[in-house]
């Protein structure tokens, strides 16, 4: 277990979002690999204001490591997509997901596709990250010479962790449209 820095409250620490502090400023670390005594965030930006707030006492710009924390997720995210194509754990093509049912996992739609596709791919037991990537950086992740526009990866090895950053990252989108 452990605590928000902004709200106080206790969870698992695959939930949260780890920071170590460099040269005075946060850092997230996705991969918590990062050396240093960290401290740990919600996957909200209200928290991560807070936490600043108390931290740093206006010395760091909310906004800046928002965006960050955002970009260093999506980086992890899409590195985790190319391990776990490698590890066999992937669905790709509309086609093809179309007749998965019991799998857990998470479905990654193309910025591309359009709204009747997605709706038509969605499924109530799944985490969905909606245009996130082009097909073509999808594709590139697949280390494939074609776009890919709809990709499912199963909740299973490696799959799991990908499931806990795609989470975090579309709660904390969430959290700023909000």
């Amino acid at each position: 277990m452990r605590t928000c820095a902004g709200c106080k409250k206790g969870a698992e620490k695959e939930q949260l979002i780890r920071f170590v502090e460099f040269e005075g400023t946060p850092h997230p670390d996705p991969a918590e690999k990062l050396p240093g005594r960290g401290f740990y965030t919600c996957p909200n930006f209200n928290c991560l204001k807070q936490a600043l707030k108390k931290r740093y006492r206006g010395k760091v710009n909310p906004q800046e490591v928002y965006e960050r924390t955002l970009k260093s997720l999506t980086d992890y995210l899409y590195h985790l997509v190319s391990l776990c194509h490698k590890t066999g754990v992937t669905v790709i093509g509309q086609d093809n997901i179309k007749k998965l049912r019991e799998e857990e996992g998470t479905l990654i739609l193309s910025k591309e596709l359009s709204p009747k596709t997605k709706e038509r791919l969605k499924r109530e037991n799944w985490l969905v990250l909606d245009g996130l990537f082009s097909s073509q950086e999808l594709g590139n992740a697949l280390r494939r010479e074609s776009s890919v526009g709809a990709l499912f990866i199963e909740k299973v090895g490696l799959g799991r962790k990908l499931f806990q950053v795609a989470s975090k990252l579309k709660e904390l989108l969430e959290s700023k449209r909000n």
